[in-house]
Formats: structure tokens, sequence, C-alpha cells
């Protein structure tokens, strides 16, 4: 919304065109747009072109939507890993705020949800890739962040996910081990919505084994926050194993989920032993009995039984 300072030329324009706000964004929008076009190349953080473009994009509502493929070109070329990290990392900030309020306007919500799949793959994966440097590593925060505004704003579909999955899950995975602790909180979420976006139809056994070694170094985190959100990632990991999970062929992967699980369950931080009893309820439930005998090879070892009994209490039986 317009302050008052702002907004009586607004009003004055308004008044003498014959037309509210939002015509007449949609009637000078595409000659802006083209404008901008022909100088985005040669834009720096600190370009008046360049704020201009933030600015209207960020006033322009539902407008942006009949934009989209001049807007959607404009951020691909002013993102890529030639460009400015500055320039990289304002673009990023200014997709996010568009991201997190696009579904507040339908119009803008579908447009941005049509170029879900190259926003990703074009724009934000490329920006993720590991770089040495500790700027390279603010551009890779930026990038995670747009993409958890994207996901969070529920602006992919299954269908656009299952076209970017083999492409994004990889690089969120690696993710997880970032410098940075906050582009390693941020990969967590995402890849616990991904999770739940995909279920069983986007995620089997196979694919779920190549995740659950990396969440397990990230118990060991120096960040309490990550660790307690890797423990609801977690969960939804262990609901996505489907009924006809084979426990022999797999016993393996039980054994390293449950020993490194049962290791926390034992932490000085009580958020964090009720997140891994949490996981464990979920993850018991795939082979009962093997999670009791790992319980009764810990239980003597651990400062407090109290969990340990409570998860023999509930399995075994």
């Amino acid at each position: 919304a317009l302050s008052r300072s702002q907004s009586w030329p607004w009003l004055i324009i308004t008044q003498i065109q014959g037309k509210d706000l939002m015509e007449l964004y949609a009637e000078h929008a595409p000659t802006l747009v083209e404008k901008l076009k022909g100088v985005h190349k040669n834009w720096t953080r600190h370009s008046p072109d360049h704020n201009l473009f933030g600015e209207f994009l960020l006033r322009s509502g539902p407008t942006v939507s009949t934009i989209m493929p001049d807007v959607y070109g404009i951020f691909k070329d002013c993102t890529s890993k030639e460009k400015d990290p500055e320039l990289r990392m304002s673009m990023f900030t200014l997709l996010g705020r568009l991201l997190r309020e696009a579904p507040t306007t339908s119009d803008a919500a579908k447009g941005f949800s049509l170029y879900s799949v190259e926003v990703i793959r074009e724009v934000i994966l490329p920006n993720l890739e590991w770089r040495a440097g500790r700027t390279a590593g603010m551009v890779r925060c930026a990038a995670v962040s747009a993409l958890w505004a994207l996901l969070k704003s529920e602006l992919l579909s299954l269908a656009q996910l299952k076209q970017v999955k083999e492409e994004l899950m990889p690089q969120l995975v690696a993710n997880l081990d970032d410098d940075d602790c906050g582009t390693r909180l941020v990969s967590c979420h995402c890849l616990n919505f991904v999770l739940l976006l995909g279920g069983q139809e986007c995620f089997d056994p196979d694919s779920l084994h190549k995740i659950y070694l990396e969440l397990l170094k990230r118990l060991d985190d120096s960040s309490d926050e990550l660790r307690v959100a890797v423990t609801k990632t977690f969960i939804t990991f262990f609901s996505l194993i489907p009924e006809d999970y084979d426990r022999e062929l797999y016993k393996a992967h039980l054994q390293a989920l449950y020993r490194g699980l049962l290791i926390h369950l034992d932490d000085p931080n009580t958020a964090i032993q009720e997140g891994i009893y949490n996981v464990l309820v979920e993850g018991g439930k795939i082979h009962p009995a093997y999670l009791c005998d790992h319980i009764d090879n810990v239980r003597h070892k651990h400062r407090s039984s109290l969990f340990c009994d409570k998860l023999l209490a509930l399995f075994r039986k």
C-alpha cells in the first residue's frame, strides 16, 4: 500500500486519466518492461532501472501475470553466474518478496506458478551450487530463501515437482552441509516441504535412502534450531516408507537409522530428545522388534531411560 505522502500524486493521475491505479499499471506495464529489457543486461545493484524494476513489480499486483515472460527473462539474465553477486542477491530478495506476496492475488499466483519449473531450474538451482568464498555463500542463502518462498506459497504443483525432482533433491541434500547456518536451515525446510509434496508418488525407498545420512549428520549441527528442523524432516521421511517395505533387504539402512537416532535420544537438549522420540515413534512402526533390540543395547548408557522405556512400552507387546 502507498503511504499518504506517496499516494497523492497517484490519486491525481488516476483522476485525470479516469482509471484506477491497477488499470494504469496494466496499460503501461508492457511498454515499461520492454524498455527495461533493452538495458537490463548492463544492470548493477545500484542501477536506477534495476530499482525501478523492483518497485514496479512490488506495486503491480495482478498485472505481473500479464508480463511474466519478460519478467522471467530479466530474472534469468540478472541471476546468471556471470553477474555481479550483489545484483544476484538483490534479485533473489526481490523474487522472494514477489513469491511470498503472489498468493494474495490469484492472477499473480497463477502467473508465477506457470513459471515455477523454469524459475527453479534456470534461476535458483544454478545459484545453489557450491563455490568458495563468503560472497558466494551469501548468494546461495539468498537463492534457497527464494526457493523456500516459492514452496511455502504453494506455487509448485506435484506435476511440476516431478519435472525438477532429479535436479532439485541432490542440491538440497548438498546444501544441508553448507558453511552458512541459515542456508542449512532453509534447505532443511525446503527438503521437508518437497518430501511432503511429493509423497510416496515421488519418493520410493531407494530415493529416500539417499537422504538420511546427511540428515543424521545434521543432528550433530551447532544449531539447535536446525537440529529440531531435522527431526521434523525425519518424521516426514519415515511417513513415506511404504507398508510393503522390505525390512530384511533394507535391514542395513534401518540399523544405521535406529543407531544414529538413538544416540540423540540422550541429547542434553530436551527439545532434541523429544524430537527424536517423536521420530522413533514414527520410524519404529517399520520394524518394532528391531528397534526394541537396539534400545536394549543402549538403554543402560543413557543418563535417563525415560524415552527408551516409553518406546519399549509402545512397541514391545
